[in-house]
């Protein structure tokens, strides 16, 4: 699909919903400058939280989602480790530029985040299995984007495959603390093909951390997510925070940890942004 036709999908969803671009403006929080530019085209490669606000203002649903947001990838992109990136880009548009070879191209159906932070506070292991349908045929690879924190360097973060993927390749970006792996299929998925995967990322870090939080969100609806986070010991205080394209995080409430010393949440049809907890000492 060429890059050009996210701007005509746009005004057609616009449209469809009989709402002016300023209308659309007023519901997505973007200016009708950029709504005028991404529909004629004078916008090419649009920011992954634009879209998504404007998903999220057009109210699409998991499948609309999807290929609206597939409507702006760009052509299939060499691997990683072919793909030139221009270095003058800040970080942030360096990584758009890496996501953007499989921005909708698949569909999540489900993820589940499970992470562990250990008895000196370190975030020290964190299992993902997600389940997901290709939008497209010949899809063979997804893509990771990893954050460290202040207590955590995303370059030590490792990444181990567990099922159903491999490594093929990563990128660092130390200003931003953000690790991009290019996760490989074991095959190409035919268009409405579903396939399960999982894998871990380990923290090879040395010396005693204080972690402060963790989330994690689909690119966009995901049908169910659940995240959860085992402490081997318990933190002053765990909130559940949220945070949608474009905003701010925001506190939803504090947290109660189970028998376990876990806290975990369970959601449906989440997505587009990031959904998790943050903690004390």
């Amino acid at each position: 699909m060429s890059r050009s036709t996210g701007g005509p999908l746009l005004a057609r969803l616009r449209r469809r919903h009989g709402l002016t671009q300023s209308d659309l403006s007023q519901r997505s929080g973007l200016s009708v400058r950029t709504i005028r530019g991404l529909e004629r085209g004078e916008i090419l490669t649009p920011q992954i939280p634009t879209l998504q606000q404007l998903a999220l203002a057009l109210d699409l649903g998991p499948q609309a989602q999807t290929e609206f947001m597939h409507a702006w990838s760009t052509p299939r992109m060499p691997g990683f480790d072919e793909l030139l990136v221009d270095p003058s880009l800040s970080e942030m548009e360096q990584i758009d530029a890496l996501t953007r070879t499989v921005l909708g191209s698949y569909r999540v159906i489900s993820q589940v985040w499970r992470t562990q932070v250990s008895a000196d506070r370190r975030l020290v292991h964190t299992g993902c299995h997600s389940a997901i349908v290709a939008v497209e045929d010949g899809l063979d690879r997804v893509v990771n984007v990893q954050n460290g924190d202040g207590s955590v360097t995303a370059a030590d973060l490792r990444f181990r495959p567990l099922m159903g993927c491999r490594l093929d390749s990563r990128r660092d970006f130390p200003e931003s603390n953000v690790a991009v792996f290019e996760v490989g299929l074991p095959r190409p998925l035919a268009k409405g093909e579903t396939h399960a995967y999982a894998y871990e990322i380990v923290d090879e870090g040395e010396g005693p951390t204080d972690s402060d939080g963790f989330v994690w969100g689909p690119p966009h609806t995901a049908r169910s997510i659940v995240v959860s986070v085992d402490f081997a010991a318990p933190p002053r205080e765990v909130t559940r925070i949220e945070r949608r394209p474009g905003g701010d995080f925001l506190t939803v409430g504090e947290v109660q940890l189970d028998e376990a010393n876990r806290a975990s949440l369970v959601l449906e049809d989440a997505g587009p942004g990031a959904f998790g907890f943050a903690w004390s000492w």
